[in-house]
């Protein structure tokens, strides 16, 4: 009886350490659900479509209004260590100042 009791102790505690070692994952930043950024149409959107179908703007140019950013990054974790950005992803739109229409949509990741 008390070597289940141990054997069943000892597997919890070993299934407790393994799960401790898995990464956690988070996400910040703009989240694409139903609209991804990589959509626009160039010369076709324009600034509200845009606003529409994706949101805000995570930042726009400091000194063009007319640049908006779209900024997303993932991170994951293990144990007690700090965490590390595995991935990031900048889009960056640009209009046109007089039509407001999108000139280009520039992906950095």
């Amino acid at each position: 009886m008390f070597r289940r009791v141990a054997y069943a102790a000892l597997a919890a505690s070993l299934l407790a350490a393994t799960a401790a070692c898995s990464p956690i994952t988070t996400y910040s930043g703009f989240q694409a659900i139903e609209a991804n950024p990589k959509d626009v149409k160039v010369g076709t959107d324009t600034k509200s479509t845009v606003r529409a179908s994706l949101g805000s703007p995570s930042a726009t140019s400091t000194f063009d209004p007319n640049v908006w950013f779209y900024i997303d990054q993932i991170k994951e974790r293990v144990a007690f260590r700090r965490p590390v950005v595995t991935a990031r992803n900048v889009v960056a739109i640009t209009f046109d100042k007089d039509s407001e229409q999108v000139k280009s949509v520039d992906t950095m990741s």
